[in-house]
């Protein structure tokens, strides 16, 4: 580490102050990156943690930008960081990627917190850097099982849209075949069979774009997506004996990722069938709203449903947690808040259990001005 004197860092006076040794005992031997610079982005000192993570001696890299260790085309983070800092503020676990000195980027986890001099000046700041690279390979695996298992129930909702049609086009063949003597009544029959393979035919193309468009952002209209989503579960709806109502207020178009924004609709429609088994009412909206300054559209699903108890209400977004042990992997509204958080949106759930006004929404808002929007 750098014989660099470290400023007193900027934090809440409990009466006790660490005696030097003690500090520099601590960032020794602290398993996170700790690091020091000033309010030019140089770095000032360099802890054996943040030599293991990086592969830079002190000697390499204190006096140094804090940028080598920044993509390039993450360099916009750091102005924003030093502004911060400069005002007093403290950066909390800060998940961003960094590079080390044989070019390998690492997921990080940062908290920065503003250094402070005897007079009280802020000079520089304090990182504490923790590599969350397995843990970031844990989510993606995550993400990939519930991609997986998203593609299973989908083919099953298809499977099952499908079969009704294809067994209506058999039966209208074997009529057409029986009757024709009657060549009247076998235009009829023929020209329902085309109906109903059309109906096929929609239906696979929607599938289709589900797995083709899954990687890519393109325009979308939401009522459009909802409805074709509602349109593949139509069956499991009418069969629950669900009453489907759509109040879309806005036809604005925006750019995602299809194939994600589908799964979130999906996963939402799927929780609603499963809270209502006895009946009830599904509404579906979208329009347009504005939220901390940003533009852009509310989504929202409701039900009538018996409504999320309040003690799970802060759970149903951590992986793993269902409320139904037997169905479902207990990850789909983790991957759907990871899918908006990756369109710079927001995702939250209304909830109530009394008997006059139980039900569930789930609301979304997607910036227009999203990281996909080019």
């Amino acid at each position: 580490m750098s014989n660099v004197k470290l400023p007193e860092i900027d934090e809440p006076d409990s009466g006790f102050k660490a005696p030097d040794s003690l500090l520099k005992s601590i960032v020794q031997s602290s398993e996170d990156a700790i690091i020091t610079k000033d309010l030019n982005g140089i770095i000032t000192s360099w802890n054996p943690a943040a030599e293991r993570i990086f592969g830079y001696t002190p000697e390499e890299i204190v006096g140094k930008s804090v940028l080598m260790l920044i993509p390039p085309s993450l360099y916009d983070e750091e102005p924003v960081i030093l502004t911060k800092l400069r005002a007093g503020e403290r950066i909390d676990h800060f998940e961003t990627v960094r590079v080390t000195k044989d070019g390998k980027q690492l997921n990080v986890s940062l908290t920065i917190s503003p250094l402070k001099d005897a007079s009280g000046k802020i000079v520089g700041a304090s990182k504490i850097l923790r590599d969350i690279g397995e843990r970031k390979q844990m989510e993606n695996s995550l993400l990939l099982a519930e991609k997986i298992a998203a593609v299973g129930r989908m083919a099953a909702a298809v499977a099952h849209e499908i079969n009704n049609p294809l067994e209506s086009v058999l039966n209208l063949i074997y009529l057409a075949r029986t009757n024709a003597s009657d060549a009247d009544q076998v235009v009829d029959y023929l020209n329902l069979a085309e109906k109903e393979l059309l109906r096929v035919s929609h239906i696979a193309r929607q599938t289709l774009g589900y797995y083709r468009e899954h990687s890519a952002a393109i325009p979308v209209t939401l009522s459009d997506l909802i409805l074709d989503t509602l349109k593949v579960y139509e069956s499991r709806l009418t069969a629950a004996g669900i009453e489907v109502r759509t109040e879309f207020s806005s036809n604005s178009q925006i750019v995602v990722r299809k194939g994600e924004m589908i799964q979130v609709i999906s996963n939402f429609i799927t929780n609603a069938i499963y809270a209502m088994p006895s009946g009830g009412t599904l509404t579906a909206s979208v329009q347009d709203a504005v939220d901390s300054g940003r533009e852009g559209l509310l989504l929202t699903v409701a039900d009538t449903g018996e409504g999320i108890p309040p003690e799970n209400l802060k759970k149903i977004f951590e992986p793993f947690f269902s409320t139904r042990s037997s169905i479902g992997t207990g990850i789909g509204l983790w991957v759907a808040t990871e899918f908006i958080k990756g369109h710079k949106g927001t995702i939250e759930v209304q909830s109530n259990v009394d008997a006059a006004s139980h039900g569930t929404r789930m609301v979304v808002f997607l910036p227009f001005d999203n990281p996909y929007a080019g």
